[in-house]
């Protein structure tokens, strides 16, 4: 591996991808100041907000062409304490998904936006129960030029934690791809950031996965009008994580690294038809 001016050139199985080492030029949600924070990413329990995803760069100097963005909102997310990492039943916690009716909004930077719907824990909604919602977005046709900041808007609904929980706060982890360049052959020279904390099967290059830094946003509980039950003392927090499974299903776009190319028999998140199973 070749390190040239804090970028990361490496080759991998279907060629040489390459992304941004700058820690502080992550793909992530956008911080917000508030009077008492100056870089909070936090949401009240039980509100709508509107919120935006920032990229800050492209890819070594190509623009960002495709976008993809998975929410961990599936029965098979990953919930654990955050201080113990010991496993949790999210039910048990919140009432709700980590992320409800997501919605993205219209912006310039690119030209389709698709919005993929899946199963999800049932939850009640303006008196209505849903058993699907909005798993992941997918942005096609982008023209987000390398050194510019893109800000990608969207809106959604988060959960309430229950009375009778020791629960202060869930840590919502997002799954993020920012792609540059379309994949033809395994022998393309593939450009791509992907904001994942971990490998998965189909994202398995440890040089091209941000191993250790995921995107997100934290829902935390309003403890005046829900204060914790005796005997939680300071209480904890919860961390989820959308699973491997999820991200691999959701996270690939038609076209680009590592889905198959649209002659290919894999992967349909793209500019055409829906979301499939695509093989690295």
């Amino acid at each position: 591996m070749l390190n040239l001016k804090g970028h990361l050139i490496i080759v991998a199985m279907l060629g040489t991808i390459i992304i941004s080492g700058n820690v502080m030029a992550h793909t992530t949600v956008m911080s917000k100041n508030t009077p008492t924070d100056y870089s909070s990413r936090d949401e009240l329990e039980g509100t709508t907000g509107l919120n935006n995803f920032s990229i800050p760069h492209g890819c070594d100097g190509l623009p960002v062409r495709a976008m993809s963005i998975v929410f961990p909102n599936g029965a098979d997310n990953i919930a654990e304490r955050s201080d113990t990492e010991e496993s949790v039943t999210l039910s048990e916690h919140i009432t709700g998904n980590p992320i409800m009716g997501a919605s993205p909004a219209l912006n310039s930077l690119f030209k389709k936006i698709k919005k993929l719907s899946g199963t999800v824990p049932s939850f009640t909604s303006h008196g209505a129960e849903y058993t699907e919602d909005t798993r992941a977005f997918v942005y096609t046709g982008g023209t987000l030029k390398d050194g510019f900041t893109g800000l990608i808007p969207w809106r959604a609904t988060f959960p309430t934690f229950k009375a009778d929980s020791c629960a202060t706060a869930l840590t919502v982890y997002i799954a993020i791809a920012n792609y540059c360049t379309k994949s033809k052959s395994e022998d393309d020279n593939d450009r791509a950031d992907i904001w994942i904390g971990r490998l998965t099967e189909k994202f398995d290059d440890e040089d091209v996965v941000s191993v250790g830094f995921w995107p997100y946003l934290k829902v935390v509980r309003d403890l005046e009008n829900n204060p914790l039950p005796d005997g939680c003392g300071e209480g904890f927090e919860i961390s989820v994580y959308p699973s491997d499974e999820a991200i691999d299903e959701f996270l690939p776009v038609e076209g680009y690294w590592p889905a198959a190319g649209k002659k290919g028999n894999d992967g349909d998140n793209g500019d055409e038809g829906d979301h499939g199973n695509h093989k690295h």
